[in-house]
């Protein structure tokens, strides 16, 4: 559940534009006439990041259960493409049960650990999966 949320949190990400920006910092001015206010990559700012995690389980509705046949580890996977092409879905058991109890745990883990998401997530890091979903958590 932890990776398929963060999985949804980067393809979100990457599907803003790299020049569109939010002003940070205080809007009040300065005793010598100026404001700290600086801009930064919006799809990495706090504010897309929170907006983010608050829709983002809503999207485990799209994921079905897979079981490994030689370890029977189960895995969630998406059963809908992004892009709308043709997935394969052999051995996917896609369930209304499995996908309300994902978004539940989803929203347990957005609500349980949104400081680690946001501060993971607003640097482009380099294992965010695991160094979250197998550390952390």
């Amino acid at each position: 559940a932890c990776r398929a949320l963060v999985d949804e949190l980067e393809w979100e990400i990457a599907q803003v534009d790299p020049k569109k920006t939010i002003q940070m910092g205080s809007f009040r001015i300065n005793p010598d006439g100026s404001q700290s206010v600086v801009e930064v990559p919006y799809a990495r700012s706090e504010a897309h990041l929170t907006e983010l995690l608050e829709r983002v389980c809503e999207k485990m509705k799209e994921y079905g259960e897979k079981v490994d046949p030689s370890t029977h580890r189960k895995t969630y996977v998406r059963v809908i493409s992004h892009d709308g092409t043709k997935m394969d879905l052999s051995g996917v058991k896609i369930d209304g049960d499995v996908a309300s109890s994902l978004k539940f745990v989803c929203e347990s883990i957005a609500e349980e650990y949104e400081d680690e998401l946001i501060e993971f997530l607003s640097h482009e890091a380099e294992n965010v999966k695991d160094r979250l979903c197998s550390k952390r958590t």
